[in-house]
């Protein structure tokens, strides 16, 4: 009997110690995961340069974004998604760059903060729908990546390079929402957006490629911050239009009397034929 239990003890010290090994590796396994993920992020950072963390933040708050519809999942995401070209604006003009390429943050932070007011116009609250903001997931985590990894051989370059995949997201993002049926003035806003990041792509492809900022803005369209604040957003132009009267109803007049048909004309008596002979008329007594 001793012997079984001393048996059975064994048995049970043998298996806790297993069961201790097994958290314990386990746990040397997550954290060395977690250190793995936070040396892979801050790489990522080191490698963006002094925009990592703007751009570390924009991507997690696009994600945690969410809307009550398709269209509400494009406003909420795409007001962070210019916050952050202000913050990386705000962060390049602080790092001595190009005279060109201080003009052009200059104008992204009057741009975009002028379009983050036009889309806070459009914003309706919700019961928040997961699953349609999903559908920005893969436009969000693309752009994300190719920024992160975007470089140059200064701070100019990197600058532009990065606000190069930043644009290129938001047409992304916007052809999602397209795709997805928006309809009205939230489309008139996202078509709006995605033609306008359309040309800045343009722009700054052309600065990449050494031309002056006048000139690259003159050959892709992309407007000046003075124009763009002149532009009248959709939700603007939409609120301007008269709406459509209702016709006013004219009471029917009533109906002309028809004019009553003349009556016939009454025959005039045939002349009684004559009876005078003929020699009494030649002596003129008829």
């Amino acid at each position: 009997m001793n012997k079984v239990t001393t048996f059975t003890a064994l048995l049970m010290a043998t298996a806790a110690l297993a069961a201790c090994g097994s958290t314990a590796d386990n746990q040397v396994v997550a954290n060395e995961t977690s250190m793995d993920a936070n040396m892979a992020a801050g790489n990522s950072m080191q490698m963006s340069g002094p925009f990592g963390e703007a751009e570390m933040r924009m991507d997690e708050q696009m994600m945690a974004a969410v809307g009550s519809d398709v269209g509400q999942n494009w406003l909420k995401k795409m007001i962070v998604h210019h916050q952050g070209a202000v913050d990386m604006s705000r962060i390049v003009l602080d790092q001595n760059p190009t005279a060109d390429v201080a003009k052009m943050a200059r104008e992204t932070i009057a741009k975009q903060g002028k379009e983050i007011e036009d889309l806070q116009k459009l914003v309706q609250e919700g019961a928040p729908d997961q699953r349609s903001a999903e559908l920005y997931r893969p436009a969000m985590m693309d752009m994300h990546q190719k920024m992160m990894a975007a470089s140059g051989a200064d701070i100019s370059q990197t600058y532009m390079r990065k606000m190069l995949e930043h644009h290129k997201g938001a047409v992304a993002m916007s052809d999602v929402a397209l795709a997805n049926g928006v309809t009205g003035t939230l489309r008139s806003q996202i078509q709006k957006t995605r033609a306008d990041q359309q040309k800045e792509i343009a722009m700054v492809e052309a600065m990449l490629r050494g031309e002056p900022m006048q000139s690259a803005m003159q050959q892709s369209g992309a407007k000046t911050a003075a124009q763009a604040k002149a532009e009248p957003a959709p939700a603007d132009t939409a609120k301007a239009e008269p709406k459509a009267q209702p016709k006013a109803t004219t009471a029917a007049r009533p109906a002309e009397p028809k004019a009553s048909a003349a009556p016939p004309a009454k025959a005039e008596p045939a002349p009684a034929a004559s009876t005078c002979a003929p020699e009494h008329r030649a002596a003129g007594h008829c």
